[in-house]
């Protein structure tokens, strides 16, 4: 088990700018290489893009509504997440993004000590490194698929934070945890966070309804406290929208709500979040197709002399892949960048071992310009 401390002013900046490192920031990308946004394909976002057509639908069908301020309680947006996640209205907080719900639970709740269970999406390590939280990351490795073992649950066990947090299906390690019960047996943690942004991928499969917030609160030990995180981002292909909830305690909600400033989530916002839960049908029908090249692509990628056969993960919208021959993933990053792809370099993501790049599962079109540039790098190397 790593243990981290906030660190000296020098080396918590340097690891502040590498956690700042998250995909999908196609601008920044734009600006520093002097080109267009339309000139890349960028497979670090992980959406749904085989149902992004239902949702420009749905945005340019809905007028935008400006005329008032926001309802800052998203009554009837609170109302459609709570019948969808089967509790009370007053379980449910939805937010800016997930990455504004993980700055305000980290400082409503003022844990001591944070356990992350690896590999961890860095905006949660991030937020715990500037609020000067320490913790400990406990992640089971690549050879295990992630997957906790006996190792990793005695870790857990023993573990003396006051707060757990982790991610299933996990990103990037891609594993949806076989064990999420026997997870929970372990965790004596009093207050536990779980982030399911990649739950609704599940949908059709049995780890669907054994990844619900409800299941997980069934899970819990006696006197432990569980919180879910969702983000409407990846499964309904909408980046930058800023649109997720948590579901939890009503009681310890509600004191988060009053922490934040007001009109944090606009109008629109609470508008297509509705709409969104309302035509679920197609989101779930476009599954298929994207399983499909999901698997297709992870076998192309075992095959293309890049990877280490044995370390390509298939994940719910996206693929994390262990470079071969020890080639650096930032080499690879810029490799492909130059070459009008983006894709994720997990290095700076916590609990990540060494070499990996994650890729989202896209159309076949952009598909086959990824795989002819690593099959080019294949032979030659990076």
């Amino acid at each position: 088990m790593d243990t981290y401390a906030p660190r000296t002013p020098l080396g918590r900046r340097r690891a502040e700018d590498d956690l700042a490192k998250h995909g999908g920031d196609v601008y920044a990308l734009a600006r520093k290489l002097h080109k267009d946004v339309a000139d890349f394909i960028d497979f670090s976002s992980n959406t749904h893009v085989f149902a992004a057509r239902v949702t420009e639908n749905l945005v340019s069908g809905t007028r935008y509504p400006y005329e008032h301020y926001p309802d800052t309680d998203a009554v009837l947006l609170r109302e459609a997440i709570a019948a969808h996640e089967n509790c009370s209205p007053a379980n449910i907080l939805p937010g800016n993004g997930s990455s504004e719900l993980i700055w305000l639970a980290l400082t409503a709740l003022s844990p001591r000590k944070i356990l992350f269970i690896g590999p961890m999406f860095s905006e949660y390590v991030r937020a715990a490194m500037l609020l000067g939280i320490e913790y400990d990351i406990v992640t089971p490795p690549d050879s295990q698929e992630f997957v906790c073992g006996p190792k990793e649950l005695r870790a857990i066990w023993d573990s003396n934070a006051d707060l757990a947090v982790l991610c299933t299906p996990n990103n990037p390690g891609a594993v949806t945890y076989p064990n999420i019960q026997e997870l929970f047996e372990v965790l004596r943690i009093p207050r536990v966070l779980v982030d399911t942004t990649y739950r609704e991928f599940l949908y059709g499969w049995p780890e669907y309804d054994a990844n619900a917030h409800t299941a997980y609160a069934r899970y819990a030990r006696t006197g432990v406290s569980v919180f879910s995180m969702n983000s409407f981002t990846k499964f309904f292909a909408c980046p930058g929208l800023r649109l997720g909830y948590l579901a939890g305690d009503a009681t310890a909600l509600a004191r988060m709500a009053k922490r934040r400033p007001p009109w944090m989530l606009s109008t629109f916002a609470q508008v297509m979040g509705i709409r969104f839960l309302e035509n679920l049908a197609p989101y779930r029908e476009a599954l298929s197709p994207m399983r499909r090249q999901g698997e297709e692509t992870a076998m192309r990628l075992r095959l293309c002399g890049c990877f280490d056969p044995e370390r390509v993960f298939l994940g719910p919208s996206f693929i994390t892949a262990g470079l071969a021959h020890n080639a650096p993933a930032s080499v690879a990053r810029e490799k492909l960048l130059h070459r009008g792809v983006i894709v994720r370099d997990c290095d700076s993501i916590p609990g990540m071992p060494p070499g990996y790049l994650r890729m989202q599962i896209r159309l076949p079109a952009d598909t086959r310009v990824l795989l002819d540039i690593l099959a080019w790098h294949g032979e030659r190397g990076w």
